[in-house]
């Protein structure tokens, strides 16, 4: 058990007595990943509040329960779960009208050159819009693994699968995620040349 879990195993215990403070050390340190998570489960902003509002009001009534996977996973677990339950077909019948989401991330500060900077922006758009448009088991697998950064063995946990089937997704994703990125910079226009100067008159 690294530092981390055994602190996080203290905040649970604290929790499950009731100490609120505890609690809100673990909303605050989990809160954003927790709903980026829902964000790209679900897709959908309001959805993904709600998700994440669930997830936290379980932990809330029953702290304990997050102890042994680790509140991360378990959170997440949660998360995802409700997402799926939203996701069903005829599960809300509610407008979608005006709750797109941008999740790409802002042009980087401190770049010297603006030029390199906006590549860079269209590449990590590129990225995030390559992985919304994967399917649901392998967007997944490629948010948990390589955006969020959990362990393989955290997320077998967390979507049921073994560690073969885990990888395959993930390969599979990666290739996907690829081939789009590579698709969408082929298909960008060429940057306009220069005007030639005229060199007859």
């Amino acid at each position: 058990m690294d530092a981390s879990t055994s602190h996080d195993s203290v905040l649970t215990a604290a929790a499950a007595r009731g100490d609120d403070g505890a609690l809100e050390l673990l909303v605050r340190a989990y809160h954003d990943r927790v709903y980026r998570f829902g964000l790209r489960v679900c897709r959908d902003a309001f959805d993904a509040d709600d998700a994440v509002q669930e997830a936290f009001t379980r932990l809330a009534r029953r702290p304990e329960v997050a102890r042994d996977p680790g509140v991360l996973s378990w959170l997440m677990t949660v998360v995802r779960n409700a997402c799926m339950r939203m996701l069903r077909p005829f599960a809300r019948e509610r407008s979608r009208l005006g709750r797109r989401v941008d999740d790409a991330d802002a042009v980087p500060s401190g770049e010297l050159d603006p030029q390199a900077a906006l590549e860079r922006w269209r590449l990590v758009r590129a990225v995030h819009e390559a992985i919304a448009a994967l399917e649901r088991p392998y967007r997944e697998v490629i948010v948990l693994r390589d955006v969020e950064g959990l362990t393989g063995d955290e997320v077998c946990r967390m979507l049921g699968i073994g560690e073969a089937a885990m990888k395959s997704r993930l390969h599979r994703a990666r290739q996907l995620v690829r081939a789009e990125v590579l698709r969408r910079e082929g298909a960008r226009p060429a940057s306009p040349a220069s005007p030639a100067r005229n060199e007859g008159g």
